[in-house]
């Protein structure tokens, strides 16, 4: 009987070797940056902007897309520091965001992010250039023209502020990996339950191939492309923030090594919006490389 119960004993260990070393059923967790475990000290503003965030929905091969730059630089220039642009070249535009073969407008400026957030928001499909503005809806549609910009820009900057964003970032040459930390401050009023930060690397001052109805030719070689969505640090959709005492410090890492962006044209925009509607509460751009 002994020996019945040992060898029943030896069968068990034999055929579940693993049992007493599965610690995380979901696999380990994913490789930390080690420059990006501390955080940087943060102070609250006295004096925080409410500010906008403006996604352009562009494509080089688009001749009337120039226009919608010049307007969301003009807007810019009105509203200095407040008014944050995205240049989205997204994959459902077709024609206009399609690279071709042979020598002019070969780049590639469609990415997942551009694409994700388009499959969402149903954009590019409904005719180019089309913004959006906040993510949020004007008469029940997301996409709109240029010729309203200005005027659903201001309500938005009207509105009552209800959180401030500050980003630090930090450069690391070395393995080229860039780490953002953004701090989330609520000020006045209510915030959803379901907050959602967003982190997005974007190139400005690339010189490339645009069709541009407003000059003779209508083709430019050496066109300045701003505001470029090019990728996302973390989830496209953000990581959730818990707020503690009306504040919080969220970091984002990526590692850039491979990728053909110049480096010292990025900025870093953070994106703070409600996880359910996805409507924008606050966003913040600053220099990726401090």
């Amino acid at each position: 009987m002994k020996y019945a119960v040992l060898l029943l004993l030896g069968l068990f260990f034999f055929l579940f070797p693993s049992c007493d070393i599965i610690e995380d059923p979901d696999g380990p967790p994913a490789p930390t940056v080690p420059f990006c475990t501390d955080t940087p000290a943060f102070q609250p503003r006295l004096n925080p902007e409410i500010k906008v965030l403006l996604e352009d929905y562009t494509g080089h091969r688009c001749g009337n897309c120039p226009l919608a730059a010049s307007k969301l630089h003009d807007l810019q220039e009105e509203h200095p520091g407040q008014v944050v642009g995205l240049a989205l070249h997204a994959q459902a535009a077709g024609y206009f965001t399609a690279p071709k073969t042979g020598l002019t407008f070969t780049h590639d400026f469609r990415n997942e992010v551009s694409n994700t957030l388009d499959d969402y928001f149903q954009v590019a499909a409904t005719g180019l250039p089309k913004g959006v503005i906040n993510r949020k809806r004007v008469n029940g549609a997301y996409d709109l023209p240029i010729s309203i910009w200005g005027q659903i820009l201001q309500q938005e900057l009207n509105a009552s502020q209800t959180a401030d964003l500050q980003v630090k970032t930090i450069w690391d040459s070395s393995t080229s990996s860039l780490c953002a930390f953004v701090f989330v401050e609520q000020l006045s009023g209510s915030l959803p339950d379901s907050l959602m930060l967003s982190v997005y690397l974007v190139e400005n001052d690339f010189v490339n191939w645009q069709a541009d109805y407003s000059i003779p030719g209508e083709e430019i070689e050496q066109y300045t492309h701003n505001h470029i969505l090019r990728s996302s640090l973390g989830p496209i959709w953000g990581k959730p923030v818990k707020l503690n005492s009306n504040a919080a410090v969220v970091s984002f890492s990526k590692n850039v090594s491979g990728a053909t962006w110049v480096m010292s044209n990025c900025t870093v925009v953070a994106v703070l919006q409600n996880g359910l509607s996805r409507e924008v509460i606050q966003v913040e751009e600053v220099a990726a490389l401090p």
